[in-house]
């Protein structure tokens, strides 16, 4: 047992963290469980030996991976640059702390006005329990991950203190889910953590929570998870959490959260603002005497995310065409997003980049969510108006791939097989068997046509050693049953049974495989981009393989086995003629277990791409979107750099492209239900 212990010790600690892109080491969500390695070493240990590795995992979080995702969230949000002089109005106006802890807390009789720098004072001062309110742009998560830097070398420091981790709140979407259960799966799924380390971490209160875009639930869901918030922190007084939201979308649910303080943030003076850009050099001397020449442009910059998007685009470049214009926001916005496609020579004002990810951009705002699944868009944002000609392209499709090639090889072999007394009802299985097959093909596609996109998950060494176990009882049970026939062996009905009954006996092992694959719940969402594809093509060629080998196999056997008294009624080998129905059979199984799926997003990609809809080379297109900073990857979805960027494009979407599709992960519903 301790030497299995210390192999798997051994795996988790040489094993790095694997990522899909190479230009850019994202080890941040979807690594993290495999740098880790806390399923394999936590499944079964003992309470003793739990307790240990709890201590080493919790090393590993704060010493590698979470300083590594708080350095990749800075880069990917350009948080990297220079500190902007931020302030913030600390108090306790804006929540609703306990009556007894009024006299303790700091901020409790006097607001103070404090600098984004001493955001690390608020939190100590609120005991590890703080709402960070702000208007859209002034940098609530950026105080989030400064906060969470903070508390994360307090956890390096002290191993009793919190471990610190950042969950957007737009994944809470089920009505009245709690908190707890939510918290436990999240980190569970981005983490790889184990469900026992983070109930024990909870309890012992040694969880950090970071909790982001609260302001994205609708007002309704707002209120219910508000109330959910306060009752799970009542439950775990020594938890700490902070929670950032928009000022006005807090104020709008009416509710207040049940923490120990708040700061609000509020706009860069306007002398801050030009003392950090000259400091900056002569590269942003353009930029400077805009800002100095405008007061409406200065004004627009006071806001930290404009001021950042303005240094990223107006480097040794003129910013007089934006002072200048009424709209500076969306000005911005554009010359922004222009530069960006620049750096990876990729046009967004082309049709097709335009409608399609502003399309994207649209659904989301409307349905209040932050990220979408590239594996799941091309059919969860796919048009309405084109679902019929997406359906009879796949169901002709599924039925022109099985019968074409099965009916030529039948016809050609039957055609250059010799004379025989059969060959007449080999020519009408030529034509009708394939007929049979397509017509299932069909029924397969209609059913899969329906269905939300998942991804599907199968144990094959386990599916193999079942087949085994079932074709080692059909051996046995045929043994017997041909004991007990001896007698009969003269018989023309026992015959007829054998003949008949062997074969088709010997059919159950490979046939049961067809359902050996499994739908996921349409919760469990990709780890990285390409993962659910890959499960499905590794689902339908698993079990394709299986069922079509394991049927030529036992068939072929028990025909082999009959073959003198079968050998008037066959026109070819056992082996040819076997092979006529493993291989439709395997197909169907294919078809069954993900290959109807895959066949549905590929031709939902063809069709978009033709009606200029979609890129061509949709993943390549994406790759180089995140490579611009405009899209931002998160586990297996992409999100927009900023919800500003999604709303200014979503404002460019042709109303005749806006899908009627559920999106995953959208207010518990089905995802196959239509919406307005």
């Amino acid at each position: 047992m301790l030497k299995r212990w210390s192999r798997l010790r051994k795996i988790g600690e040489s094993s790095g963290a694997k990522t899909i892109f190479g230009d850019v080491e994202i080890s941040g969500y979807f690594a993290a469980g495999r740098d880790i390695k806390i399923r394999k070493l936590a499944a079964n240990v003992p309470n003793l030996w739990r307790e240990s590795r709890s201590d080493k995992v919790r090393q590993r979080l704060v010493a590698k991976l979470l300083p590594k995702w708080l350095a990749e969230e800075d880069l990917w949000s350009g948080d990297d640059g220079p500190e902007f002089p931020v302030t913030a109005i600390y108090g306790v106006g804006h929540v609703a702390h306990p009556r007894r802890e009024i006299a303790t807390l700091p901020g409790a009789r006097n607001s103070k006005r404090i600098s984004g720098a001493e955001a690390a004072y608020a939190f100590d001062s609120s005991l590890g329990r703080l709402l960070v309110l702000g208007e859209p742009g002034a940098g609530k998560t950026y105080i989030l991950r400064r906060l969470m830097r903070h508390s994360l070398e307090k956890a390096r420091e002290n191993s009793h203190e919190p471990i610190p981790f950042y969950l957007h709140v737009s994944s809470w979407v089920e009505s009245r889910r709690d908190i707890k259960e939510w918290v436990i799966d999240a980190l569970s799924r981005q983490y790889g953590l184990h469900e026992q380390y983070l109930e024990s971490w909870i309890a012992d209160g040694e969880l950090a929570l970071f909790l982001d875009g609260l302001d994205e639930l609708g007002l309704r869901r707002r209120r219910e998870c508000i109330v959910a918030l306060n009752k799970f922190l009542s439950r775990y007084p020594n938890l700490e959490a902070v929670v950032a939201c928009r000022k006005r979308e807090y104020e709008d649910a009416k509710k207040f959260l049940a923490l120990r303080g708040s700061i609000d943030l509020h706009p860069i003076e306007a002398q801050d603002l030009v003392d950090s850009v000259n400091i900056l050099g002569s590269d942003f001397e353009q930029l400077l005497k805009s800002i100095q020449g405008s007061r409406k442009f200065r004004s627009l910059l006071q806001n930290p995310l404009f001021l950042r998007l303005a240094l990223i685009t107006y480097r040794d470049v003129d910013a007089i065409g934006v002072a200048d214009s009424r709209d500076m926001e969306s000005t911005l916005l554009r010359e922004y997003i222009s530069h960006c496609e620049k750096r990876v020579n990729l046009d967004l004002n082309g049709p097709v980049q335009t409608s399609w990810l502003a399309s994207i951009a649209q659904t989301l705002r409307a349905r209040k969510l932050v990220s979408f699944y590239p594996d799941r868009a091309v059919v969860e944002h796919f048009p309405v108006s084109l679902e019929g000609t997406l359906k009879r392209a796949m169901l002709w499709s599924c039925f022109l791939a099985f019968v074409v090639p099965t009916i030529a090889v039948r016809f050609v072999l039957t055609a250059s097989a010799e004379e025989s007394t059969v060959r007449p009802m080999y020519w009408v299985l030529t034509f009708f068997l394939p007929l049979t097959f397509g017509y299932l093909a069909v029924k397969i596609a209609k059913d899969e046509f329906l269905l939300s996109p998942v991804s599907r998950t199968m144990a094959a060494r386990k599916n193999v050693k079942i087949f085994f176990k079932r074709l080692v009882i059909v051996f046995i049970i045929q043994g017997i049953v041909a004991a007990l026939l001896i007698p009969f062996a003269g018989n023309g009905v026992v015959a007829a049974i054998v003949v008949i009954g062997f074969p088709c006996s010997m059919m159950w092992p490979p046939m049961r495989m067809i359902w050996s694959s499994e739908r996921a719940e349409k919760s469990r969402m990709p780890l990285f981009p390409g993962a659910e594809l890959a499960s499905l093509r590794r689902a339908a060629l698993t079990v394709g393989l299986l069922v079509g080998g394991g049927f030529y196999a036992c068939v072929s056997l028990s025909m082999y086995a009959l073959y003198p008294a079968l050998k008037s009624a066959l026109l070819f080998q056992p082996g040819i003629n076997t092979l006529f129905y493993a291989v439709p059979i395997g197909l169907l199984a294919a078809l069954q277990n993900g290959g109807a799926d895959l066949i549905r997003r590929h031709l939902c990609m063809v069709i978009m791409a033709r009606r200029g809809l979609l890129p061509k080379r949709y993943f390549k297109v994406l790759d180089s979107l995140r490579k611009s900073s405009i899209l931002i990857p998160r586990l297996g979805s992409f999100e927009f750099r900023h919800l500003m960027v999604r709303d200014y494009l979503a404002k460019k979407a042709p109303d005749s492209l806006i899908p009627r599709r559920n999106i995953s992960l959208i207010d518990g519903r089905d995802a196959d239900s239509r919406w307005t």
